[in-house]
């Protein structure tokens, strides 16, 4: 028997109402927050994974932080690499928000929903979370349509990704934790090179620069992607700052770090590991 004619659960004018009402309670309760689409470099085809990850965009939109009570997960665990955050929250986002600032972005793997992997900065705490898993039935079709995602997050790991959003609390994730060499140069052209500025080799791209000291010739660069050697001529793309390299830090000292272990665990090693076996498990 089909349903009362006389009913409709998807009358259009009481849709559009709807989804208002949805978008002013997300602008009255929301928070305002970056969504960062994830730009693929290089994949392994293999195991399905982003060898290397690009985040170029951040659009500031509105979401809802359903965990009123503070973030879920598993909280902060003490481990033998240290302590580690796993902090988890689920973010709710209008349809028509998704529709009108960020579907459009070219480095979406699909434009209908967000997408796992991508990003979202949390300036209320200054956290970044990672997308697991987009709910987009929930609440499920209410007055015949759907008009929120559900994103659910976990804090994000830095693993080498290239941050250039122009956003200075964005980037910054990249120049604290990102891989790179501190450089003491010689003889220049006494220009200046300029924070995030490519560095080339004998025209190829080696490294990227994360901070210049002019006084003490002082070099910090990031993404490297060539060994370095002293006597290397380091130029700036943007500066046309010409330097060679004098010396690189010791990179089993950490300075900064009165913690660090590398060098006890460099000359200790050799009373526990014997790598001068060459068959373990059988004869020589």
């Amino acid at each position: 028997m089909p349903t009362n004619v006389f009913f409709n659960h998807a009358v259009q004018t009481e849709q559009q109402l709807y989804e208002d009402l949805v978008v002013e309670s997300l602008r009255i309760y929301g928070h305002n927050v970056y969504y960062l689409p994830r730009q693929v470099i290089e994949e392994d085809t293999i195991l399905n994974e982003d060898v290397q990850s690009k985040f170029g965009d951040a659009y500031s939109v509105e979401m809802y932080l359903e965990n009123t009570e503070g973030f879920e997960g598993e909280g902060d665990l003490m481990s033998k690499f240290g302590v580690q955050v796993r902090d988890q929250a689920t973010f709710v986002i209008s349809l028509r928000t998704w529709e009108r600032f960020i579907s459009l972005d070219g480095n979406l793997a699909t434009s209908f929903r967000p997408n796992e992997g991508d990003l979202i900065y949390f300036p209320l705490s200054g956290g970044m979370f990672e997308i697991k898993f987009v709910e987009h039935e929930d609440p499920f079709y209410q007055v015949g349509k759907l008009f929120v995602f559900k994103m659910q997050c976990e804090l994000f790991e830095y693993s080498q990704e290239d941050f250039d959003t122009g956003f200075g609390d964005i980037d910054q994730i990249e120049d604290e934790q990102a891989y790179s060499l501190q450089m003491t140069m010689a003889s220049g052209n006494s220009k200046d090179y300029v924070a995030n500025e490519n560095l080339t080799k004998g025209g190829t791209v080696v490294a990227e620069v994360v901070s210049w000291n002019a006084p003490t010739s002082k070099l910090l660069a990031k993404d490297i992607t060539t060994t370095l050697v002293a006597t290397d001529v380091l130029v700036g793309a943007i500066s046309g700052a010409q330097y060679t390299i004098n010396s690189i830090d010791d990179r089993m000292k950490f300075t900064n770090d009165a913690a660090a272990q590398n060098l006890d665990f460099e000359q200790k090693d050799s009373s526990y590991l014997d790598l001068s076996e060459v068959n373990p498990f059988g004869e020589p």
